[in-house]
């Protein structure tokens, strides 16, 4: 066996790096798999080195573990190179044990050794030579080869971990609750990165602010959540959440007990340039690294397209429940089947028009503008307070607004429902009658403004409809709640007869005599009485 003198084996050593560096660097420039870096870099070292083959053990862009031999083929692609002893230098070379092999048996030579970079395994490397061949040499090639190995081997691995740990964070996010797919992103990147404490405040409609939402996790445990939570028992948090939202100070995460936030991310809309949220990071360690960044970066964009999707259904969904409601819907991944799909239920309907509304508008309002400004606030006015009592939002035709109250829960009796109908159209019509004060519309003091109401409670075929799947409800009671409307005189609310008598005993309304009205295509008279004034 002859010995290389020292400075040949040196000049070797030296070639062999740079020759295995500049491979590795072609295959990054072109984008070749890690079978291909290796599938050019084994037979360079078999005919370098003058022996029967080379192979290299370790993970793919998979994060398998795969064969490759001085052939370039893996164990499932071809005839692999034939390496003697395989289980006793796999066992020492082996993540456990991560000894170097010099073995001779069935008449070849094994020279291998683990791939290690900064302490983590990440395979094994081998020399299949004559048994008189010079071992310290082809160790030493092998160690020369394997050092400039391991760093791209790490970054191959890094760059596919951070890949993998993208996809679960945007598989996670695809989850039909809003909520659910935040626990669950946030569960993925507290595995992957140093988190101590995390704080996401978004909004769940670009424009509003009564639908924002705070969420505080502890690692992958969330202890602090608006959107799941019901009513106002969390509104002081919502009003510090908006605060911090726009800059006006940090109470919020005073309150929650964050200090020395080390990452910051703002999830900016997509459709309008503003802030729809923010990502605050507290890390168990010093800082987070590059690395940490990166997916948190990733997490930021994921769950701003997410919010913004999450705005999308919020809107459709806004624009017939209130706030509470809709929050309460997006729990569900069922909800269209379970609340909106189309049904039977005896449900509190009621019409609210105003008064004299042609009247007003060409002799008083007179221009298009001016008409369109009271539609537009009255309206919006009147569906909050349809909203404050719990009811739908229907639909307005022309000057009238109408209203359901039972749906999407149906958690009340009938009689129930059927007097929050009743004291929203008190309530209405108290707002209705206040417009004049109102510095726009001064010229509507001289003779007020008024409305006319209808209510009824009746079987309705009630739920989403039509292409635009809008929700409404369909019947003879809802037809009769509208020529009931019609039939009230200003500033009067008139409840059908029938309706009364399911009124729980304890109710506060006072009703006048029974009056009848024939109307048209209606084979009986209308029976209603008039709400009095309490």
């Amino acid at each position: 066996m002859a010995t290389m003198p020292q400075d040949s084996q040196l000049r070797e050593l030296y070639e062999l790096r740079n020759t295995v560096d500049e491979l590795i660097e072609e295959g990054l420039v072109k984008h070749w798999s890690v079978s291909e870096v290796l599938g050019a870099i084994l037979p360079m070292l078999t005919k370098t080195l003058s022996v029967e083959g080379a192979f290299v053990e370790t993970y793919g862009e998979d994060l398998a573990i795969h064969l490759f031999t001085s052939s370039g083929e893996s164990e499932t692609g071809g005839k692999p190179l034939a390496i003697a002893g395989k289980a006793q230098v796999w066992e020492r070379t082996s993540e456990a044990k991560r000894e170097r092999v010099d073995l001779v048996t069935d008449g070849v030579r094994i020279i291998a050794q683990h791939l290690d970079v900064a302490g983590t395994w990440f395979g094994r490397a081998g020399l299949v030579c004559p048994t008189d061949c010079d071992p310290v040499r082809l160790a030493d090639a092998l160690d020369a080869m394997s050092e400039v190995l391991d760093n791209y081997l790490f970054t191959i691995r890094a760059a596919r971990e951070k890949h993998t740990v993208m996809m679960r964070l945007g598989r996670a996010l695809r989850h039909r609750v809003l909520g659910e797919g935040v626990k669950e992103a946030v569960a993925v990147l507290a595995e992957a990165i140093p988190m101590d404490k995390m704080v996401l405040v978004y909004v769940a409609e670009e424009s509003a602010t009564k639908t924002l939402h705070v969420q505080m996790f502890s690692g992958s445990t969330l202890e602090v959540d608006t959107l799941s939570a019901q009513g106002a028992t969390l509104a002081p948090l919502r009003v510090m959440g908006r605060d911090y939202l726009n800059g006006t100070n940090d109470n919020l995460l005073e309150h929650l007990g964050v200090k020395n936030a080390a990452e910051e991310v703002l999830i900016n809309g997509i459709t309008k340039s503003v802030v729809v949220g923010k990502v605050v990071v507290t890390s168990k360690s010093p800082s987070f690294n590059t690395y940490d960044r990166e997916l948190l970066s990733a997490f930021a964009g994921y769950i701003r397209q997410r919010v913004v999707d999450f705005n999308k259904e919020w809107r459709s969904l806004a624009l017939a429940f209130r706030p509470d409601d809709v929050g309460r819907l997006l729990q569900s991944d069922d909800y269209e089947k379970r609340y909106l799909a189309p049904r039977e239920e005896t449900v509190g309907v009621v019409y609210i028009d105003i008064a004299g509304f042609t009247r007003v508008s060409e002799t008083i309002l007179k221009t298009p503008a001016k008409v369109a400004e009271l539609v537009e606030e009255w309206s919006r006015d009147a569906v909050d307070i349809v909203w404050q009592h719990g009811g739908v939002f229907d639909k307005m035709v022309g000057d009238c607004v109408i209203a359901l109250f039972g749906p999407p829960f149906y958690e009340e009796t009938p009689g129930e429902r059927l007097a929050r109908a009743i004291q929203c159209a008190i309530d209405v019509r108290a707002m209705t009658n206040e417009v004049p004060k109102r510095v726009q519309f001064e010229s509507l003091r001289a003779e007020g403004l008024a409305v006319s109401t209808g209510v009824h409670l009746a079987p309705l075929f009630v739920g989403s409809f039509g292409p635009n799947s809008n929700f409404t409800g369909f019947s003879s009671g809802m037809n009769n709640t509208a020529r009931l409307q019609g039939c009230a005189g200003r500033n009067e609310i008139l409840v059908m007869e029938e309706a009364i008598a399911s009124l729980p005993a304890t109710h506060p309304f006072k009703f006048g005599e029974t009056r009848s009205m024939p109307v048209k295509n209606v084979a009986e008279p209308l029976k209603f009485r008039a709400l009095e004034k309490l």
